[in-house]
């Protein structure tokens, strides 16, 4: 911290214009004016500090309530690229699987489905996302102990219509929730 108040204390520096003879010259009131108008700027400067403070503790307080409320959800949600590999997944698809997030993450979603459904899957993924409005897939997935783990899989592209998209190129990445069917 304290090389940093250095740094910026030479920045300062520089940037003033005046030479040690002008100042010399300054007289008694236009050093009051210019205190008075440091003190101004200082308490600016304060307010403008704990407005920052205010927004920082709001974004993370915004930010702590999407992940409860991601890995939260009573579905499966599972964020992965146009090449089908997992980007994110929630706690409760994680749960459903039996898996760590290390597991899954970064790991082909096929990686996750029963033998039987994954020439399924393969075939129909490209064109899943591409177009997934009004689509859905069902598939069994391995879940805990290798019992399958039937489920249906609606998909939304990230960031289509929107014009702010959480980290993704609009059109890059697609969000699947996968609804576990035998609670149906």
């Amino acid at each position: 911290m304290a090389e940093y108040l250095h740094k910026i204390k030479g920045l300062t520096e520089n940037i003033i214009d005046f030479t040690p003879e002008e100042i010399s010259q300054i007289t008694p009131d236009e050093i009051q004016r210019i205190f008075y108008d440091l003190q101004i700027h200082q308490i600016e400067l304060k307010m403008q500090n704990q407005e920052l403070i205010s927004a920082q503790e709001e974004l993370t307080r915004s930010r702590n309530n999407y992940h409860y409320l991601f890995h939260q959800l009573p579905v499966g949600i599972v964020i992965v690229g146009a090449n089908g590999f997992v980007e994110q997944v929630n706690d409760t698809l994680l749960e459903w699987l039996g898996v760590s997030k290390g597991q899954l993450v970064k790991k082909h979603l096929s990686s996750v489905i029963v033998d039987e459904d994954k020439v399924l899957f393969n075939s129909r993924f490209d064109s899943f996302f591409k177009n997934p409005e009004g689509k859905s897939i069902a598939l069994s997935l391995k879940a805990k102990k290798n019992m399958p783990l039937k489920t249906k899989m609606s998909g939304k592209k990230i960031g289509e219509n929107e014009t702010s998209a959480p980290t993704h190129t609009p059109g890059q990445a697609l969000i699947i929730t996968v609804t576990d069917l035998d609670d149906l």
